[in-house]
């Protein structure tokens, strides 16, 4: 819910093909207009943090080198990199990969090719594109079947063992495909990043050439490679509680729930095998605790990513889309509190109060929901009408009675 459905309405409302792909150029677009709207945000391209300045619990300052240069101060710091590169360099403890042997999932190397006359498929597409998952299936397993047999004799060297094709929403002749699998890829090193997108650019090509054998891609071109790897795992920040594959399965309840997950543990074998999925029992979800976005050896600190504690197996599943979205809400609506209440400690926001915020923004969220004094007063004026009265004027400590 919330921000999720507003990026992705043709997902949710009306989808008149029952298929729930999206075009990567729209949502760029709407991640524009988002960033575009909020008049109070500054976006830094082209800069990098440099360095990380730090007393003994909190962080003091980021150093910056780039289009913008110079030293800057936060009341709150949200850690919003997918692989915890902030965090990390303010020397937060964090694990990589799996418990066993530090292996991480692989990465990938998507692309889109452009021309596929669907008519050439030997399962039948009536309205002459595939509009749902059962004629999305049917094409898949035509296609992994003889993709095995070239595999079996020797004429791809590619682990992934199945074909994974998902049609374009609004051209019928594009197919994005996610078939690379690029094992031992460490995102927080660039040299293993470029040799990962290297061997991901030989896949890409090596399986081009294969499919090109089908009749319906005697025809296509290999229009579009993504210019980044997809990955899937990287730093996983120490925090006040971490989430286990146990939590998942077992459909954790929390009383300091900030956001939920209802996605499956999807673990891509990082030595490149099989896909291990396995869905989530009886009400299909779990909730994800506040104590997981708090890192600990820092009082004014919030991942709001991929990153938050938790094991490689919860890491699997709350990793995607929607999920990370409500991560990301709760942690900025928590970072919202600590700054109108002057708070001194990320821990010392009441989760009641967080998920009334959330509540509001149009989130799912369960257990109390304490509005403080401020908040009230705002929804009210706004329901009548009335102007949002200034925060300075109409503020009350937060409480969870």
């Amino acid at each position: 819910d919330g921000l999720h459905r507003e990026f992705f309405p043709h997902v949710y409302e009306g989808h008149s093909h029952d298929l729930y792909t999206y075009d990567e150029k729209d949502l760029l677009s709407r991640y524009e207009k988002a960033i575009d709207g909020e008049p109070l945000l500054e976006v830094c391209c082209n800069t990098k943090v440099v360095r990380v300045e730090r007393s003994a619990d909190a962080l003091t300052g980021l150093v910056l080198e780039g289009e913008k240069n110079g030293r800057v101060t936060a009341k709150v710091y949200l850690e919003g990199t997918a692989n915890g590169n902030l965090a990390a360099m303010a020397d937060i403890p964090f694990h990589l990969g799996r418990e066993s042997d530090g292996l991480m999932q692989p990465a990938t190397l998507t692309f889109r090719v452009e021309g596929m006359d669907v008519s050439k498929f030997q399962s039948p597409l009536p309205a002459g594109r595939i509009r749902n998952w059962a004629e999305l299936g049917a094409v898949n397993s035509e296609l992994t079947a003889a993709y095995l047999d070239a595999k079996r004799a020797g004429l791809l060297d590619i682990p992934k063992n199945s074909v994974l094709l998902l049609p374009h929403p609004a051209h019928p002749d594009w197919a994005a495909f996610n078939q690379t699998r690029i094992p031992n890829v460490d995102p927080t090193s660039s040299t293993s990043l470029e040799a990962g997108m290297a061997e991901g650019h030989r896949q890409v090509n090596e399986f081009f050439n294969f499919l090109r054998q089908h009749p319906a891609f005697r025809a296509a071109e290999l229009a579009e490679i993504s210019p980044m790897l997809g990955i899937r795992e990287g730093r996983r920040i120490q925090g006040e509680y971490t989430l286990t594959k146990e939590d998942c399965m077992g459909e954790a309840r929390f009383d300091d729930m900030v956001a939920a997950c209802g996605y499956a543990l999807d673990i891509h074998d990082p030595q490149g095998g099989d896909t291990s999925l396995v869905g989530i029992p009886g009400s299909g979800y779990y909730h994800i605790p506040y104590r997981s976005l708090i890192p600990v050896n820092a009082s004014n600190l919030l991942v709001a990513s991929r990153c938050i504690s938790g094991s490689h197996e919860a890491h699997s599943s709350y990793r995607v889309m929607a999920p990370l979205s409500s991560i990301g809400m709760a942690a900025g609506a928590a970072a919202a509190i600590v700054i109108h209440e002057g708070l001194a400690d990320v821990r010392a926001v009441p989760p009641p109060v967080i998920r009334s915020i959330l509540s509001g923004m149009g989130q799912f969220i369960e257990g109390d929901a304490v509005a403080p004094l401020w908040l009230q007063t705002s929804r009210k004026k706004r329901l009548n009408g009335s102007p949002v009265p200034d925060k300075s004027t109409d503020t009350v400590p937060v409480s969870c009675a």
